[in-house]
């Protein structure tokens, strides 16, 4: 499977997205698209760890079940992170007047086609 294909439909797919990557749970990046640097995507994979494991605690600590989805959404940008499986995830950057709803939609539709290859 062409992870930069799949990365760069979903860039493609939501209005005001610059950026898509999977990223390990440890931080490290997989994968990556770029049309428009906004951040830098290797401090978004370092910072990557510590948010999936915070979310993750937070979650479990409220009695929420699994997290599978988080976002930060900041004036440079919007970062949606949706969970592949226990050891991945999808990260998609929208600048701020983008369309996050469609951002969140199109992860969760794009997500189950590629968890078969991790």
């Amino acid at each position: 499977m062409n992870f930069i294909e799949i990365l760069k439909g979903t860039v493609e797919k939501v209005d005001g997205a610059v950026a898509a990557m999977i990223i390990a749970s440890d931080g490290i990046p997989v994968e990556e698209y770029v049309s428009e640097k906004l951040i830098d995507l290797t401090g978004l994979g370092a910072e990557a760890s510590a948010m999936i494991r915070d979310v993750s605690m937070a979650a479990e600590n409220l009695g929420l079940g699994e997290a599978k989805e988080f976002s930060i959404i900041s004036d440079m940008c919007g970062i949606i992170m949706r969970k592949i499986n226990e050891d991945y995830y999808m990260a998609l950057v929208i600048r701020p007047d983008g369309n996050y709803g469609k951002g969140r939609f199109v992860l969760k539709t794009v997500v189950p086609k590629i968890e078969n290859e991790f």
